[in-house]
């Protein structure tokens, strides 16, 4: 009980040492814009639409398919159990559920070693080893999808060992297909690692009569019937894996640049394996621990090893844990237990003086290989080569030490190093933790009655502004249902939508990270998008308050687009591909683009190519403010179209130039998802007589280049001829389902603001139509002269095949059961 007690009160402490001083245990980047609230929006849209079973996402970048955000716990079983919990704040509930997780982590690590394995008091240290490893205690409050499937893991390993012992199956089959709807990403490591267990555990039977071909049958037999119950876990979970496929495969690009050779050579990065949060987390001491394994004589460990060690050697093997998408050492995070187990066995070992000096010799050697070309072929900070120098010899030392004096000195050597460490990491975690002051900012009551009450009278789209922190918090953050956000903050988002802002409209792009579809003060983006409310401290141009909520401002723009609207104002679509940056811009704002020839005649653009002037060019050092200035004499209000080459001249930092409020941003070349946004993009609105607009420069080293400039007009009198007649859909059903009535005079389209996706089928007056791409990225059809009903519904891709290929597993596993009793009870 003492054991158990201290894995307890490991994590209770870590969660302690980052909350105190007014934090919360959740980091400000993807824990406070993901993994806190996408969990949030599928409690919400559970409310609003009564199923556990969604299939689409009306709140979330303009619309969008469901399964695109089911990496963020869409099934999570623990999840689910939050939605019994409507008074509970998710983000509490979130942060309790990641505390126990980690708790559990240590208890069933604890479980499973000395379930028969090992003794306690080993099963004890190993098990700490887990609990104390940087990346479990890192992303317990930063990536919950890189260790929350872990207790799941474990609970599999259990079970397999109990389906070993008394052929029961029930936990192995229930504890897979769990931690797969956790997290479908690492779940492929995590069968790896069992898979990995089962199979050096393979003893194989002596038969003196047959041969190779006849041993190769005696093991697939084996194979199959150790691990065919895990399979049914894989495939009970096929509801959901289905159409999470389908989802990548539309939407998200491949990585290219990784050639058949970089998969094949041996790469030696310890990363993978020593302190990093994005690897194993461990300690030279594992290094030690794995090496020396290899040189056991014939047993489960010294297979164990060398398969591990092979798995970190060779980039094929990263690449494919990652799902062919890249190379990160994430991927080998679920084979935690693993070294746990060799460290299990190996403080055995010691305590029964079973390890050989020739194997540790052998084993040391190996391993001093290993970091010796590990420096010389990768660069390392400083402080990271005398650490590992320091760690190595002292785990060394501590193994020697071992061996001749003191059998628990690595034990206590190891334990000592990982604790110092985990104390540090809270240290400087501290930086990337959301205060609680900020979260209280960020969840203001009265921002969510706001928003509730502009929520009626169309179908439009009410998004929230404030800092840039708050706004790149808020990209996924709905308060009600309704809201209809332009963000999204995902790996995964519709294409045809991310086209449309980043290469149609050239938004600017406030973050670093390329996947982000940020919060933008565009106008002429806001417009078209229906985004007809802000709520916040401020509104851009073009926004009038008209109401507050307690402290937080309420803003109209009564000329935003509906989200549906019929409209004869139609230009082709090779028109329009002719126009330039600034005139694809103006032209949305007078007519709608559509494959037909029957087109306007006169585009209602007027664009004239003016000068500009950049207060500075070259900037170097500090943050600073400056100006551009314009040379427009256009009458009245007019748009400004801004754009400038940018050149980094310090690519290990990121680059950032705000204008008139603002902000592009060219990250850093080595960032994790590279923008490559070199070449910045502004639209601003000007008031008459205005010519000059403030810019910030952000601190670094870069030069501003090709300065560009427009300005331009589309003329009001076409834009409200444009939305002259809006339809009115509203979201029904289940949530998939938007319908309602469509008036056409002359005949025309209908034309929306939700992301086109082939999987929606859209119905007039009850007779399905074919859905056309309008507008480059959104859903229209052509409709003839009068009133219609429209209905249009989303069918979620491989969702019924995947359903029934999960009912399919059940009945054959329900089979398989009463087979196995008749079985046992002699009646077959």
């Amino acid at each position: 009980m003492l054991y158990l007690s201290i894995l307890m009160v490991i994590p209770l402490i870590l969660y302690i040492l980052k909350i105190r001083n007014g934090y919360l245990a959740g980091s400000e980047i993807d824990w406070l814009g993901q993994h806190s609230v996408f969990p949030d929006y599928f409690r919400k849209l559970f409310y609003e639409t009564k199923t556990l079973f969604p299939q689409f996402a009306a709140e979330l970048g303009g619309g969008q398919n469901i399964y695109n955000f089911a990496y963020y716990g869409l099934f999570n079983p623990l999840y689910l159990v939050s939605y019994a919990l409507p008074f509970v704040k998710m983000t509490t509930y979130i942060q309790v559920v990641s505390l126990l997780e980690h708790m559990a982590d240590g208890v069933l690590c604890y479980y499973w070693l000395s379930g028969g394995h090992f003794k306690k008091r080993e099963s004890f240290y190993a098990s700490s080893i887990l609990v104390l490893a940087a990346s479990v205690t890192y992303h317990s409050s930063m990536q919950l999808m890189f260790v929350n499937y872990m207790p799941f893991l474990l609970l599999a390993l259990i079970g397999y060992d109990r389906y070993c012992k008394k052929g029961k199956y029930g936990l192995l089959t229930l504890s897979v297909f769990f931690m797969i709807l956790t997290s479908f990403y690492f779940a492929v490591g995590g069968m790896a690692a069992l898979f990995i267990y089962g199979v050096t555990g393979y003893q194989n039977e002596t038969d003196e009569s047959g041969g190779l071909i006849s041993s190769c049958l005696r093991f697939i037999k084996w194979l199959w019937g150790r691990f065919y119950p895990a399979l049914f876990g894989c495939f009970l979970s096929l509801f959901y894996l289905i159409p999470v496929y389908f989802a990548m495969t539309a939407g998200r690009a491949g990585h290219g640049g990784i050639t058949a050779s970089k998969l094949l050579i041996p790469d030696i990065r310890l990363h993978k394996l020593l302190y990093s949060g994005y690897g194993m987390g461990l300690t030279a001491a594992a290094l030690l621990m794995l090496c020396i394994s290899i040189f056991y004589k014939k047993c489960r460990e010294k297979f164990m090893a060398a398969l591990l060690l092979l798995m970190l050697l060779f980039p094929v093997f990263d690449w494919l844990l990652n799902g062919g998408l890249y190379l990160r050492d994430k991927a080998f995070i679920p084979f935690l237990p693993l070294l746990c187990w060799l460290a299990a066995a190996f403080f055995t070992r010691l305590e029964t003086q079973a390890l050989k000096a020739r194997q540790a010799a052998e084993g040391c050697i190996l391993a001093g290989a290993l970091v010796a070309v590990s420096l010389l072929t990768n660069s390392y900070a400083r402080q990271e080569k005398y650490l590992l120098f320091i760690d190595f010899a002292v785990c060394g030392a501590a193994v020697l030490l071992s061996m001749v004096y003191w059998k628990k000195a690595l034990c206590a050597v190891t334990l000592a190093v990982m604790a110092f460490l985990c104390a540090g990491q809270c240290t400087v975690l501290k930086e990337e933790l959301v205060t609680s002051a900020d979260m209280n900012k960020i969840e203001d009551p009265d921002i969510e009655k706001a928003v509730r009450s502009v929520l009626h009278g169309g179908f439009y789209r009410t998004e929230t502004r404030g800092g840039y922190s708050e706004n790149k918090a808020s990209q996924n953050r709905v308060r009600a249902c309704g809201q209809n956000l332009t963000t999204v903050y995902s790996s995964i988002s519709n294409s045809y939508y991310s086209e449309f802002r980043n290469k149609v409209l050239n938004l600017s792009k406030p973050s670093r990270n390329s996947l982000m579809a940020d919060t933008v003060d565009n106008p002429i983006f806001l417009r078209l998008m229906g985004v007809r409310y802000i709520v916040g401290d401020r509104a851009p141009a073009g926004y009038e308050k008209i109401g507050q909520s307690g402290s937080v401002n309420i803003y109209e723009n009564k000329n935003a687009a509906p989200a549906a609207y019929v409209t004869d104002r139609i230009i082709s679509e090779d028109t329009y591909s002719d126009l330039s940056y600034p005139e694809r811009q103006l032209a949305l704002l007078g007519a709608a683009v559509a494959d037909t020839p029957d087109t306007e005649d006169d585009i209602p653009v007027n664009v004239k190519k003016v000068n500009a002037h950049i207060s500075t060019t070259a900037i170097k050092g500090n943050a600073s403010f400056g100006s551009v200035s314009v040379d427009s004499d256009m009458p009245g209000d007019t748009y400004l179209f801004l754009e400038f080459d940018v050149k980094n001249n310090r690519p290990s930092e990121d680059v950032t130039v705000t204008v008139n409020g603002e902000q592009n941003k060219l990250s850093a070349r080595k960032a994790a998802y590279y923008n490559g946004n070199t070449t910045f993009h502004y639209t601003s609105l000007l008031q008459a007589g205005e010519t000059e607009l403030p810019v910030k420069f952000g601190k670094g080293n870069y030069e501003i280049s090709n300065v560009r400039a427009w300005t331009g007009t589309a003329g009001e009198e076409a834009a409200a001829e444009l939305y002259r007649r809006p339809a009115a859909l509203e979201v029904t059903g289940a949530g998939n389902v938007l319908e309602g009535t469509a008036e056409s005079e002359h005949g025309g389209w209908l034309i929306t603001s939700v992301p086109y996706d082939k999987n929606f089928q859209l119905y007039v007056d009850g007779r399905q139509q074919k859905i056309r791409r309008v507008n480059t990225a959104f859903v229209g059809v052509p409709l003839k002269a009068g009133a219609h009903e429209i209905r249009l519904v989303y069918h979620a891709p491989g969702r019924n095949a995947g359903i029934a290929a999960a009912l399919i597993t059940a009945v054959i596993l329900g089979a398989d059961i009463i087979r196995r009793k008749r079985r046992l009870h002699g009646k077959i």
